[in-house]
């Protein structure tokens, strides 16, 4: 039996299933999106100079097409990023299927392109640039400046980018690679995009906006509304629960691994503490805190490989994923 158990956690680690989760995802969200019930707008407000980048896409099915698209890149990236830096130290696949999971339970996330899987395919982008910095002080102005840049430049079409900027300068703290030639890399990158875009012509400063509210909270139904509230604070519960329990066995890792993994416990506040802040957008930092989640799943699932039956927890976490889809279907 301990074998045969064995053998099914393997499977949940395994890319296997993340393969058999990713034709999951194609087809149930094509069939969620086939039947119009998720096609209201959850735009998120705008940028600083420019209205919100989810209504850039305009077709609903380029929309649907662009998130599936940026889905799978998150997914990639993070595969990639693993195997660059190895923060989740044994071999896993894990994550990849929890987040397409989660991305799945709540139907408007996978049918639609938003914010918040462009905030979340940035984080990734800039973890793979930031995380390349360590312990690199003297030279790691440049990629400094282009992280905060990218924000900036993104900040101009929805302005949760710039509210990035937090988490990725802590980030860059904790991998000691900010001096104060660093911080003046980070202002003059916030700066650039503007500044250019000004003297190019392409916009007028005196046309900038402030922050205006989204509309995610109207696009649910009263009855969908404590579905994906419920699902939320489950989803913020545990991921700390996780961070908890994994962070004992962490602290023994060497001080890269640890720092890269302290990171992870950054987003997750940030995007708790964003979702309480601007919940009307709450859609924004949704993909972030599901990624978050993945990241706690795949440390949890092979830091405790002594757990013979840990993949029954897999097993719940998918079906509640599943239940969550069918629901809204009824709601």
């Amino acid at each position: 039996m301990a074998y045969k158990e064995e053998r099914i956690n393997e499977f949940f680690n395994s890319r296997g299933l993340m393969v058999v989760m990713g034709v999951v995802y194609a087809v149930v969200s094509y069939f969620a999106f086939a039947s119009g019930r998720f096609s209201a707008s959850v735009a998120s407000g705008n940028g600083v100079f420019f209205n919100d980048i989810d209504r850039l896409l305009g077709h609903p099915t380029v929309s649907f097409g662009v998130n599936t698209l940026c889905v799978m890149t998150i997914v990639a990236l993070t595969a990639l990023l693993n195997k660059t830096y190895t923060f989740i130290r044994e071999v896993t696949f894990i994550y990849a299927s929890t987040f397409l999971a989660l991305q799945l339970a709540c139907p408007y996330a996978c049918t639609q392109f938003t914010t918040g899987t462009g905030l979340c395919l940035l984080t990734l982008v800039v973890q793979q640039i930031m995380f390349s910095t360590y312990q690199k002080k003297k030279t790691a102005q440049q990629q400094v400046f282009l992280v905060f840049f990218l924000v900036a430049l993104c900040g101009m079409f929805q302005y949760a980018f710039l509210a990035l900027a937090v988490p990725f300068f802590i980030g860059f703290a904790q991998m000691r690679a900010i001096n104060f030639r660093g911080v003046l890399a980070a202002a003059f990158g916030l700066v650039t995009p503007f500044w250019l875009a000004i003297g190019l012509g392409l916009i007028d400063p005196s046309t900038a906006m402030w922050p205006t509210g989204g509309n995610a909270i109207e696009a649910l139904t009263a009855e969908q509304i404590p579905v994906i509230l419920v699902g939320l604070a489950l989803v913020g519960l545990f991921t700390f629960v996780l961070i908890t329990v994994n962070v004992l066995k962490i602290m023994s890792y060497r001080l890269q691994l640890r720092v890269y993994n302290s990171f992870y416990l950054v987003l997750a506040l940030f995007s708790l503490v964003m979702m309480a802040i601007d919940y009307r957008n709450f859609f924004v930092y949704l993909a972030l805190l599901n990624y978050c989640f993945s990241i706690q799943v795949a440390q949890a699932f092979t830091i405790h490989a002594g757990v013979q039956r840990r993949y029954v927890g897999m097993i719940l976490f998918l079906l509640s994923c599943a239940a969550s889809h069918a629901c809204y279907y009824f709601l």
